[in-house]
């Protein structure tokens, strides 16, 4: 019997590196795929706690959460609710707010680095009319995770049977 040299240390080292390597990958494509097709609500009731983007009476763009937008156009402190450009982006809080105009309606965009909330509404008699919403959490990372966990241990399993 032969005996086999000791392998290199390193070996071991790359083989775990390029697995390493393959999830991280495999994530990123697991994550980008739910991400865009990660299904929309709609219609519903509107989170209290949403920022709307408005006109205010002293400032051009002002955001403010949905709850206090009732009492803010009652006290003469929201001018409009259509924003006062086709998109644009502020800040409100630790969330950054971005909006587009669509045909017939709007599109406003809260996200921090945790979670993205995407809100479709349009204006009906000076209200916001909720069409439909998008909510990503970290639920699409841990999707992620595992489906390329999955897709890891097939391709390796192939691997073995070769």
């Amino acid at each position: 019997m032969t005996k086999q040299a000791p392998s290199h240390p390193g070996d071991r080292f790359v083989g775990i590196f390029s697995a390493f390597m393959v999830f991280c990958v495999l994530v990123w494509l697991w994550g980008l795929g739910l991400y865009m097709l990660w299904p929309w609500q709609k219609g519903g009731t509107w989170l209290p706690e949403f920022p709307m983007i408005a006109v205010c009476a002293d400032q051009p763009v002002c955001t403010l959460p949905y709850r206090d937008l009732a009492t803010a156009q009652a006290s003469g402190q929201v001018i409009s609710l259509q924003p006062p450009t086709p998109s644009g982006e502020t800040g409100y809080e630790m969330i950054t707010l971005q909006w587009k105009t669509l045909n017939g309606g709007i599109e406003t965009k809260a996200s921090a680095w945790n979670f993205q909330t995407t809100v479709r509404y349009r204006i009906e008699q000076n209200q916001p009319v909720l069409v439909e919403y998008q909510e990503i959490s970290g639920k699409v990372f841990l999707y992620a995770i595992l489906g390329a966990l999955v897709s890891l241990g097939l391709l390796y399993a192939r691997k073995l049977r070769k």
